[in-house]
């Protein structure tokens, strides 16, 4: 009688098996190796675990990679190094880009997942499709809005939608309230909502339409809708494109302006006051730089941003992308008080130079003669016309130019963007971003507020858009509404402690920190190594001769080996706070 060699996983396989014909075959075999139609690979044989070979899912026409039936839709099954067919489960997936196919457990280069009329709803950690059904068992529920499409066993979003569903930021401390939460003008709301107050005072977080924000797939989050040229559109916040708007029903470029090859629309021409031509050479425009404090608050250039803390990375050959022709001009150091023109030119800005903070980029024009003002891009609005011109029915869309040289009038010229809240890049204008919200490029992703003065024990750094979510680079945690990189002022005075999440472990007292780590009395985060003070009290990191330590609670302390004294202090924040309470009210009833 052939013994029976079973398999207690989550599938189990009879096999007459002959040991005395196989059993030098399985110990030379290779572990999960495909052999005439069966897995060797170790497993239960008759209630041990011993290697064996078991009658593999898989048929000899599917090893060779090529099996229609396993990877439909053309794609083909991946095979290992050694040859051997690439397997995949829930808790191991497959390599490189390709997709584990839920219904045989086999990776393809290739497989179809969602009905064309649906849309595959995609881990936006790992990148790939989310798994709800595999080898026909149990159905797994996908995340919210998603269903489970049984045919392939993979999640799916019905209808068609622009994005796919993606988790919430992670909370932080202190986080601004969602969309549907009472707010506060101040603080303003997370997500991409704006804080709406109504008739009687009561302000909630809403979806400000006006602006082209609409609700996002997850329910939650608020999106801009961003139509590209000739796309359909409702207003002009939909259109993407610098010196676009919507009209008559699409996205198109701004009088004066001509669609380029980018997706983008460029200027018909390059205008200077009194009809001159812009300096040219070699048939290229020459940009220039201009400083801001040269200009007067009646000539200021008003560009799209008006927040200070909202820089973006836009080097002279992204401008060159912008306006076509234009030759990158040589900058020099204003120390003269003028902009970089040669003689007998000047600078006309057209935006603000996000490269170089507090200086505006344009051309050169040479000095005029007449005071008639003219856009140095586009056309003019309609209200703002001759003799007079002027800026007093400006509208949003566009700014108020005045030549600083040649005229004192203003006009009203258009903008390349029209919400005050996008970023310009690259010809496309972009949503401005926070800390755990979603983005496309790393210039989207801005501090709520401006960065503090510099601190003696933290480093800023700018956040980037990873895996399209604004986060902090690597080494650096989210503290305090910026991206830092503390360090420790006390003990062995290396980085801080960060919990499984990769966040600084907070604290008031040293008992908030684990073992071997004391509270850093500078930074409030634990910090390795052992404290030097008497009980109650913490090191400040400083070092005393006398008792010349700063702080009024502190206390010169000689060390136990008594080669170094040390300034120490309060451990628990909260207790000398009570202290000092104490000391007030027992000095002013003495002086009673």
């Amino acid at each position: 009688m052939p013994e029976l060699l079973e398999e207690d996983a989550h599938t189990r396989f009879s096999v007459d098996v002959d040991f005395s014909a196989k059993k030098e075959r399985v110990e030379k075999i290779p572990v999960r190796t495909i052999y005439n139609g069966e897995e060797c690979r170790p497993g239960n044989v008759n209630g041990r675990q011993k290697s064996g070979c078991f009658l593999s899912q898989v048929p000899k026409s599917a090893i060779g990679g090529t099996s229609e039936d396993f990877c439909p839709g053309g794609g083909a099954l991946v095979l290992s190094p050694t040859g051997t067919l690439t397997i995949c489960d829930l808790t191991e997936d497959c390599p490189s880009t390709h997709v584990c196919n839920p219904v045989h457990g086999v990776c393809c280069t290739k497989l179809p997942t969602c009905p064309k009329t649906k849309k595959t709803m995609v881990n936006f950690i790992t990148g790939k499709p989310i798994m709800c059904q595999f080898k026909q068992g149990r159905i797994m529920p996908c995340p919210e809005n998603g269903f489970c499409e049984t045919t392939t066993g993979f999640c799916c979003v019905p209808g068609v939608v622009e994005e796919l569903a993606t988790p919430p930021p992670r909370p932080v401390e202190n986080e601004r309230p969602w969309r549907g939460q009472q707010c506060s003008p101040s603080t303003g709301c997370s997500g991409g909502a704006a804080c709406i107050c109504g008739a009687r005072g009561n302000c909630m977080c809403e979806c400000a339409t006006d602006f082209g924000y609409t609700l996002a797939s997850d329910g939650k989050t608020c999106q801009r809708v961003r139509r590209r040229l000739k796309e359909k559109c409702k207003t002009d916040m939909e259109c993407s494109a610098a010196f676009s708007e919507c009209s008559s029903g699409g996205c198109r470029c701004k009088r004066g302006f001509k669609r380029n090859g980018d997706g983008g629309c460029e200027p018909i021409e390059y205008r200077c006051v009194n009809k001159a031509a812009p300096l040219k050479r070699d048939e290229k425009l020459v940009t220039c730089s201009l400083k801001n404090s040269l200009l007067s608050v009646s000539s200021s250039f008003r560009s799209l941003k008006k927040s200070s803390g909202n820089e973006t990375d836009i080097n002279d050959e992204e401008f060159e992308q912008l306006m076509r022709g234009i030759q990158n001009g040589t900058h020099h150091d204003f120390g003269n008080g003028r902009d970089n023109c040669p003689e007998e030119h000047y600078c006309v800005p057209v935006f603000d130079d996000a490269a170089k903070p507090g200086y505006y980029k344009g051309f050169c024009c040479p000095s005029p003669s007449e005071i008639r003002p003219t856009c140095p891009v586009g056309e003019p609005h309609d209200s703002s016309y001759p003799p007079d011109y002027g800026c007093s029915r400006c509208p949003v869309d566009y700014y108020c130019h005045r030549d600083a040289v040649a005229t004192e009038k203003t006009i009203c010229c258009p903008k390349p963007c029209v919400s005050l809240e996008d970023i310009y890049h690259e010809g496309q204008c972009f949503s401005m971003a926070y800390y755990g919200d979603s983005c496309h490029i790393s210039s989207q992703c801005v501090y709520s507020k401006s960065p503090d003065a510099a601190e003696e024990y933290a480093e800023v750094a700018k956040m980037e858009c990873v895996r399209s979510i604004c986060s902090c680079p690597a080494g650096f945690s989210y503290a305090d509404g910026q991206c830092k990189r503390i360090m420790c002022s006390i003990g062995l005075r290396g980085e801080p402690s960060i919990d499984k999440s990769g966040q600084l472990i907070r604290c008031e007292r040293s008992s908030d920190c684990s073992m071997g780590h004391m509270c850093d009395p500078n930074t409030h985060v634990c910090c390795k190594g052992t404290n030097r003070c008497p009980k109650d009290y913490v090191e400040t990191g400083e070092q005393c001769t006398d008792d010349n330590c700063r702080g009024i609670n502190e206390i010169c302390h000689r060390t136990k080996n008594g080669k170094a004294k040390i300034c120490c202090t309060y451990d628990d924040v909260s207790m000398m706070a009570m202290r000092d309470s104490l000391n007030t009210t027992s000095s002013a009833s003495s002086s009673v």
